[in-house]
């Protein structure tokens, strides 16, 4: 991939993905959940924001917690604040800028006429709908599903995602078609971007854009904790238009 992050038009609204290699920075970690060197944190969010012009001061990151639970930023709404427990934001705010943190889970921008939301979702956020719950949280905002745009980030790949047979009967129950049968010997596989298309096709949300190969085996540069445990986290960033 470039090094400079991916920029996607939403849309009025904008987004960029970026992946393990920024210029000029060592590490391009962008979260602070695995040990870290905070120089080269700073260094790295410094760099993403001069790129994409956005103060990444004023970002509003998530404690994610692999759930469905849809954070929302509004006028009282520090800047910069992150809000916990939840795995997407939505916002109206103009000019705010929300962040998505991944490192094999799916990062999905989305962005409407008046509102905009960034959402992660593995495996579990899956089976607990997080996209369908975001899209319900912009729908009560005056978005038309048929009317958002949407793209999706790097993530793990159907070819790379081994499970147990506990998770692939869970995401089986809510998108058949996302489990691969498990080889002689092996285990069943889970494309978690396939369950992610056939989710936003039945909520009537036009096909997304797509950036990035699977993180864990293509090309590129690109964090995956399956392929490396301690792996940082890239990130998925949307800013709301300002009027």
């Amino acid at each position: 991939m470039a090094e400079a992050p991916v920029r996607v038009g939403l849309g009025r609204a904008v987004g960029w993905f970026t992946g393990a290699v920024l210029p000029g920075v060592v590490d391009a970690n962008l979260a602070h959940q695995r040990p870290h060197v905070p120089e080269r944190l700073a260094a790295a969010r410094a760099a993403v924001g001069a790129v994409t012009g956005t103060d990444h001061r004023a970002w509003h990151l998530m404690r994610q917690v692999h759930g469905s639970e849809v954070g929302v930023v509004d006028a009282s709404t520090p800047p910069g604040a992150e809000l916990r427990d939840v795995d997407a934001l939505v916002t109206s705010e103009p000019g705010r800028v929300l962040v998505v943190l991944t490192a094999d889970c799916l990062p999905v921008l989305i962005a409407g006429a008046d509102a905009v939301a960034v959402v992660h979702a593995g495996w579990r956020g899956i089976v607990a709908d997080v996209v369908g719950r975001t899209v319900d949280a912009l729908v009560a905002r005056g978005e038309d599903p048929v009317r958002l745009a949407v793209a999706v980030g790097p993530a793990i790949g159907g070819c790379c995602y081994e499970v147990g047979e506990e998770v692939a009967d869970l995401v089986g129950d809510v998108a058949p078609g996302a489990v691969a049968a498990a080889p002689a010997g092996g285990r069943p596989h889970v494309d978690i971007v396939a369950a992610l298309l056939g989710r936003l096709e039945d909520l009537g949300v036009p096909a997304p854009v797509r950036v990035g190969p699977c993180t864990r085996c293509g090309p590129g540069a690109w964090f995956s904790h399956r392929r490396d445990p301690a792996a940082g986290r890239q990130a998925g960033l949307l800013r709301m238009p300002t009027p």
